[in-house]
């Protein structure tokens, strides 16, 4: 095992995730054929010009284009090695597989003889290292983006042999080589991704421009400081969410009395298939007028674990600009 995480957070993160893995290498035969991961399931794809996916695909989630934007991940070298190319420059928001445009990337010839490469970063964010140069495990390469034939912000990072074959760094039943990573990463890996309050409901996009060319991103409408009254937005994402995985929501008031509490299980969206790698639901809540000033808190109880969000309730800033009680400075902007 000599694999480390190959991407990192930058500056302040309180979330809880950041990420969800979409595909992983093919070892089926070519299309038309059923694809077939290294579990024997189907989180992969292959498409008819005879590609079958060559690695393993980390998109950013909840807030994919945002995030990009905000250069809130880097991806960096998941061992040791030697800078063998690179190129940067090119289009960072495409939105469809099999596009002609090239990939701003990363070869790294690493010390156990296999090529790392490390597809679609973010349009001038390449390491401006030379090649050549010698990189350690968790060395920037670059920011997540979605350059070449790429459908959204993400990382695809693959492994080849000496010979060009495709190396796979997960051990399962399709696929006998070991597990190259240091730290085990399941085939499933349920998880809150973000548990979050905003002051409106979060608005997507479906690709990062518009049909005018403009870029364009997600509006999470992040908010924690409320006052009574005000609409408060409850916000949850998932990775790797299947039907059946029930979690608890409450809602606590200050002096820990319940507000709202609620269960929510993926089967009740109705959606066609009972698993997907990414997933999110909000609700909506009024604030009664006589709110309990304070920190309230959110709780979330999701395969037995617990993850807690803090909001406030005050009155916020009086005409004369005296302040009720001290507030926490506001987080930067995501």
């Amino acid at each position: 095992m000599d694999l480390a995480w190959p991407l990192r957070t930058v500056g302040r993160f309180d979330q809880f995730g950041y990420h969800g893995t979409s595909n992983f290498v093919d070892h089926g035969l070519s299309y038309p054929n059923p694809v077939q991961d290294y579990a024997c399931g189907s989180r992969s794809y292959n498409l008819p010009n005879g590609y079958n996916h060559a690695g393993t695909d980390y998109y950013l989630w909840p807030f994919p284009w945002s995030m990009m934007d905000a250069g809130q991940v880097q991806i960096v070298a998941a061992a040791a090695g030697v800078i063998l190319a690179k190129d940067d420059g090119n289009f960072d928001r495409d939105c469809a597989l099999g596009g002609t445009t090239n990939p701003n990337d990363v070869y790294v010839m690493q010390d156990d003889g296999l090529v790392a490469i490390y597809f679609h970063m973010r349009k001038g964010s390449v390491t401006s290292l030379p090649i050549g140069t010698r990189v350690a495990a968790g060395d920037y390469l670059g920011l997540v983006g979605s350059s070449g034939s790429s459908t959204g912000p993400h990382l695809h990072f693959e492994l080849r042999d000496a010979a060009g074959a495709v190396v796979d760094p997960r051990n399962g039943q399709c696929n006998a080589a070991p597990d190259r990573w240091i730290v085990f990463q399941p085939y499933e890996d349920p998880h809150i991704d973000t548990l979050s309050t905003h002051s409106a409901e979060p608005e997507f996009v479906g690709c990062g421009v518009d049909a005018g060319g403009t870029a364009v991103a997600e509006t999470p409408h992040y908010e924690n400081e409320f006052k009574p009254g005000d609409a408060l937005w409850v916000f949850v994402a998932y990775r790797d969410q299947r039907n059946g995985e029930t979690t608890q929501f409450s809602i606590m008031r200050p002096d820990g009395s319940v507000f709202a509490q609620w269960d929510f299980d993926l089967v009740s969206q109705g959606n066609p298939k009972p698993f997907y790698s990414g997933t999110g639901a909000d609700w909506k809540f009024t604030l009664p007028a006589d709110a309990p000033l304070g920190v309230w808190t959110i709780t979330a109880l999701f395969q037995g674990q617990t993850y807690t969000r803090s909001f406030s309730v005050d009155w916020g800033w009086l005409p004369w600009r005296t302040r009720l009680r001290p507030r926490p400075p506001r987080p930067p902007p995501h």
